[in-house]
Parts: C-alpha cells; structure tokens; sequence
C-alpha cells in the first residue's frame, strides 16, 4: 500500500473512477464483464440490491476474474470496497496496512452475517471457477 492511501473508507475508494473500458478494450475483462459494471458500478443501493437478486453470480463471477486478472493497485482496493458494500452494506471499512488481512476475517464473517449475498460465492453456475483464488493470492504474497 501506498502512503497516499493508507487510510481510506469504503465510501472514499468508492469515489475513484476505474477506467472499465480500458480493461475491457485490453482484453481483462469481457463484453458482458463490463455491461455488468456499468449497470452496477455507482447507482443507489436499492438498485444494486435488484440487480444481485436478479443475478449475483454474474456480479461475483465478474468481481472475481477483476480481483485474480487484474493487479493495478486502485482497481483492487475498488472491487474489494464493492464486494465490501455488497456483502454488508457498511461504508466504514479502512484501507491500511492490515487490509488483506482485514478483508479475509471479513469475508468470513459477511459469508456468515449475510447467508443470501454468501450463498451468491457458491451458486451452481460458479462451479467452474475458484471465488475465494485471488483473496488467498493476496493473503499467500502478503505472507509467505
């Protein structure tokens, strides 16, 4: 982590503007990955919440290849602060030092506190993929 954004809320990386279509245009993320994100990515809460009802695994599966596919510092913090937001819902979550550590006990505890946005991680059509991969990466190169 940087110095310059050692102490960020959810709601402060939530602000930042990710260049979607570049990483689309870059072949990191698909067509529909980026029809997904930009139906999802800055609209109010009650309309996010309809469209995880309508198809969460296309978000998580979307979240996810970003999270393993991608490494540019201010793009993971900002998918992580979105897994964050759409898991709890909270705007209080820092970004320190401590931040994969943090998001891991984290995602334990929302996987427990919000069985229905959990149950999204483990939906059929994930079969083929390995949600939980690039928060283990992340854990494993913070720490061995």
């Amino acid at each position: 982590m940087t110095t310059e954004n050692a102490e960020l809320t959810t709601e402060e990386v939530l602000r930042r503007d990710i260049p979607w279509e570049t990483y689309m245009t870059t072949k990191l993320i698909t067509g529909t990955g980026l029809q997904l994100l930009r139906r999802y990515d800055k609209k109010a809460e009650s309309y996010k919440a309809q469209l995880l009802d309508d198809d969460g695994p296309g978000y998580v599966r979307v979240f996810v290849t970003i999270l393993r596919d991608i490494f540019k510092e201010e793009t993971v913090e900002y998918v992580l602060a979105l897994i964050d937001e759409m898991l709890t819902g909270l705007m209080s979550f820092i970004y320190t030092e401590e931040t994969v550590e943090y998001v891991l006990a984290l995602i334990d505890e929302m996987l427990t506190a919000n069985p229905k946005r959990a149950r999204l991680f483990h939906d059929e059509s994930l079969a083929d993929e390995d949600t939980y991969e690039p928060f283990l990466r992340q854990y494993s190169s913070t720490h061995f």
